[in-house]
């Protein structure tokens, strides 16, 4: 405003008529400047912040899936871009802890599971999402959060060997007299105990909070039948193809690549692996991912993706992409996404501590 003064002071040879014109254009600028500001400043945030990297860094747990989704979303995203995309792994929430508190963050995406991703918002470990940038098409409303992107869905469900009895739920699984046979079990309570409490005949909508006391007791039941406590997914499957049991919790990805294996979806336990950015990773870099996970809703590629792991995206339409024979098979499918008891990750991060000191007590007292 300094300026408009010094314009109006110097000013002082024209007529009343014209300083008053003048005055008129000068008020009439100053306000279209301002307005535009206002205007620029509304728009900004929509904007991207700078141009977008040409390259960045993901991290991620490798294998299968790695290889997965280079095929199906990242290599076909740097055809059409240019961006290049680094990978490393394996990853780890201690991982992303030490990268950001050194203030070193290399990664501008880490994929991370439901019960770390809480304890990471509450660090204040990442950096919220642009979703306006990643423009996303249709995708399930869980998988939209502000600090996290819904990347898969993957289930906890029971399986066996084909020609031994189906059953149909986990009060079958633990029913030892109508289903004999040995039983496999993970060793980790946030799959057995909400098992454990349906098996009790705890509705899904119910499960949550959980009543500890109450898992725990019905664990005791089926426990003298359960000769292995998986830690590897792989275990799950082996342990049925060579007849080492007869009923087994296992992830559907690793039983469905298995023909001589059947899967049950009805009560299982149905998680999301999630794509987050590190506090503090480069600007740039980060925008050039919320381009690349725009890619990730594209339920086509998807598809792709679920046809080679089994772990489906985070589109209500995938399955439409699907070859007939699977389309009814994966863990997001019409007629499976509603039947499962979706992971509570909050409920976890809260009390996860305590139960898991609890785990060890009594599975060290059997």
């Amino acid at each position: 405003m300094g300026g408009f003064s010094r314009m109006v002071k110097s000013n002082n040879h024209v007529t009343p008529e014209e300083s008053s014109m003048t005055m008129a254009r000068l008020f009439t600028a100053a306000a279209l400047a301002i307005s535009c500001l206002s205007v620029a400043t509304v728009v900004h945030p929509t904007m991207a912040v700078s141009e977008p990297a040409k390259k960045f860094v993901v991290g991620d747990s490798g294998g299968a899936s790695h290889d997965a989704s280079v095929e199906a979303f990242f290599k076909p995203f740097t055809e059409r871009t240019g961006i290049q995309i680094e990978y490393v792994s394996p990853t780890s929430f201690g991982k992303l802890r030490a990268m950001v508190e050194a203030g070193n963050v290399t990664a501008s995406l880490w994929d991370m599971n439901s019960q770390t991703l809480e304890q990471a918002v509450s660090l204040g470990l990442l950096e919220k999402l642009n979703w306006k940038l990643i423009n996303p098409l249709p995708i399930f409303p869980e998988t939209r959060q502000d600090y996290a992107f819904g990347q898969s869905y993957f289930s906890t469900g029971m399986a066996w060997k084909k020609g031994t009895q189906p059953i149909e739920s986990w009060p079958d699984f633990w029913n030892v007299e109508k289903f004999p046979g040995k039983r496999c079990l993970r060793d980790e309570p946030e799959s057995v105990l909400p098992a454990a409490l349906m098996a009790d005949g705890v509705p899904l909508d119910k499960i949550y909070p959980l009543d500890v006391d109450r898992a725990f007791r019905s664990l005791e039941r089926i426990a003298p039948n359960v000769s292995v406590w998986w830690t590897s997914g792989q275990q799950a499957a082996t342990l049925l193809a060579d007849n080492e049991v007869a009923y087994c919790m296992a992830w559907n990805g690793r039983i469905m690549p298995r023909p001589e294996l059947e899967f049950n979806y009805n009560q299982a336990l149905l998680d999301i692996a999630w794509w987050v950015v590190p506090k503090g990773a480069p600007a740039p870099e980060v925008e050039a991912a919320m381009l690349a996970l725009h890619d990730w809703t594209v339920p086509e590629k998807q598809a792709l993706q679920a046809e080679r792991v089994f772990y489906p995206g985070n589109s209500p339409q995938m399955a439409q992409y699907l070859p007939e024979q699977l389309k009814d098979k994966m863990p997001t499918s019409p007629n499976n996404k509603d039947r499962q008891l979706l992971s509570n990750g909050k409920w976890w991060f809260e009390n996860g501590d305590a139960v898991a000191q609890r785990w060890q007590e009594w599975k060290l007292g059997r």
